[in-house]
């Protein structure tokens, strides 16, 4: 999986004018050095997947570089980064229950174990038929199941609003949010879909959509910054500001500094997604 969270379209725009450019024992001019250093990066940015370069490829980096020489910094492309992510890309780890896949997590480098990311997408496979949530008090959540229902049932450690209450019975893709403060017992075994969000740092939402033939805009929250799509079952169709691409069932999209986007089926039967949203505070 592409690291590039950091990615910074200024400095590929300060290389390609600024001419000759000396790396290690090798001297490129500038579109040639974006080629050999950012070649995966440009090829993520434009089509969302990286392969192995084609006979054609030095036409499509041509294009793509002369694409972003023209963006401004205002520009609803600037900055804006797409990757998919497939099975091989997340990272699965076991827990008291099963087992939890994680998608995104930011910072990049940011460890679950050591609790010090700001927000985290994930899914987890809930094999005991009870088990009991890892009490995140500095956190918010959303879940949903994606295959199977859960029953929760919540103690009073969080807010007043997200505490108690009783059991709560969720189907699939019925969201609920709730405080990670909360001691929280699921019952049922089921595939669920998971945001987390750093108190005081973060914020977002998840959402759960049926999509149909027609293009239809997804509404984005105002400065986020990571935004992922995981379609669990069907294929999508995503319409980005210049291209139209298909996001495989079980496949992720991340899209970093996404500012517009639409989303439809690829057949006429509803499709199922699941979308999560989140930026600094």
């Amino acid at each position: 999986m592409l690291q590039l969270s950091d990615y910074d379209e200024k400095k590929i725009r300060a290389i390609l004018k600024s001419g000759e450019i000396f790396e290690g024992e090798a001297l490129y001019d500038g579109p040639e050095y974006c080629l050999h250093e950012y070649g995966e990066e440009l090829e993520a940015l434009r089509f969302g997947v990286s392969d192995e370069l084609e006979d054609d490829s030095w036409l499509i980096w041509e294009d793509e570089i002369e694409r972003i020489e023209m963006l401004e910094d205002d520009s609803p492309e600037f900055g804006l980064w797409l990757h998919f992510a497939c099975r091989d890309d997340f990272v699965t780890t076991r827990w008291s229950g099963g087992t939890t896949t994680q998608f995104l997590i930011f910072p990049r480098y940011a460890d679950y174990a050591k609790r010090d990311f700001l927000w985290r997408v994930s899914s987890a496979v809930v094999e005991d038929k009870e088990s009991n949530f890892t009490a995140l008090p500095d956190y918010n959540r959303f879940i949903t199941p994606v295959a199977g229902s859960m029953t929760l049932t919540r103690g009073g450690a969080g807010s007043g609003k997200n505490g108690g209450g009783g059991p709560v019975l969720l189907r699939p893709y019925n969201v609920l949010a709730f405080d990670g403060a909360d001691s929280t017992r699921s019952e049922g075994v089921c595939t669920d879909f998971n945001l987390m969000l750093r108190k005081g740092h973060a914020f977002g939402r998840m959402d759960a959509a049926a999509l149909t033939a027609d293009f239809l805009p997804l509404p984005l929250l105002p400065g986020i910054r990571d935004l992922l799509l995981w379609c669990p079952d069907t294929d999508c169709r995503i319409l980005t500001p210049w291209s139209e691409i298909r996001l495989p069932a079980g496949e992720c999209l991340i899209a970093e500094n996404i500012r517009t986007l639409a989303l439809s089926a690829c057949t006429p039967a509803p499709a199922r997604l699941l979308i999560a949203q989140a930026g600094e505070i």
